[in-house]
């Protein structure tokens, strides 16, 4: 039974019109959203949150694989409850004949509601009890670009017809819309970045199908100079050393955040 992440405040919006359907053709947008400019979402960071343990298998194998399949990820910590990775695997991307758990899950902020539930120690029945009872600073951070998680899907044939998928929720939540055309992803990219409905960000998810390339993770973000340091010990054999920054807010409860 997929459960639902917690709720930490109400919130009132108009009711959704389909359940678990790709967003479709110019009638899902807004008048308003129609009536904007043209905007570039390639440079928009996405990130991916992980422990510490689980990097120098990340290097070894110099890429972030998924949790279902051929190449299914072994990790020494998991971030997600046996119940969710389940919940993953069997909840399918509209349209493909994929399911979530193919995917490698980024989120649009730094400040997503599952990192933020191990950051504030909030129960979420999302997150395993290993992860769970880990201090933040034990996380690491690993940032790409919407940009390079497009340029991943371009092979020598040309665009995969499988390319990157955009969700405005929770994906197995019964609610969640997934956008999976390249038109639909950059739509709803751009109604993501409202400013009018800022906590829609905190939900989204950014699914990369397949493997994804340490190469194109750009930065590692970390608690402390501890993490930097060990971080860069495990980075030393690699062939892609992504750049590794110390950025504490990044690791703290949102309110304890002091910029």
């Amino acid at each position: 039974m997929v459960v639902a992440p917690p709720v930490r405040k109400a919130r009132t919006s108009a009711a959704k019109s389909s359940l678990r359907e790709p967003v479709g053709g110019s009638g899902s947008a807004s008048a308003k959203s129609l009536r904007r400019p043209p905007v570039d979402v390639g440079d928009r960071r996405i990130y991916h949150v992980t422990h510490v343990a689980n990097l120098a298998g990340i290097v070894a194998q110099d890429m972030l694989v998924p949790d279902a399949g051929d190449s299914a990820a072994e990790t020494d910590v998991q971030v997600f409850s046996a119940d969710e990775r389940a919940a993953r695997r069997s909840t399918p991307v509209p349209g493909r004949d994929t399911v979530v758990a193919d995917h490698v899950t980024f989120s649009l902020t730094p400040n997503s509601s599952a990192w933020e539930s191990i950051r504030a120690g909030i129960d979420d029945p999302r997150i395993d009890a290993t992860a769970a009872a880990s201090a933040a600073s034990e996380f690491v951070v690993l940032v790409s670009t919407i940009r390079e998680a497009l340029s991943v899907q371009v092979t020598d044939e040309g665009i995969s017809s499988t390319g990157i998928v955009v969700t405005d929720g929770y994906a197995p939540g019964p609610l969640t819309r997934f956008a999976t055309t390249s038109d639909d992803v950059q739509r709803m990219l751009i109604s993501l970045g409202d400013e009018e409905e800022p906590d829609a960000l905190l939900r989204a998810e950014l699914l990369a199908p397949g493997v994804f390339p340490l190469a194109s993770i750009t930065l590692i973000g970390v608690a402390n100079d501890k993490v930097r340091d060990e971080v860069r010990g495990i980075l030393h054999a690699a062939a892609h050393k992504p750049k590794v920054a110390v950025y504490p807010p990044w690791f703290q409860a949102a309110d304890e955040v002091r910029y």
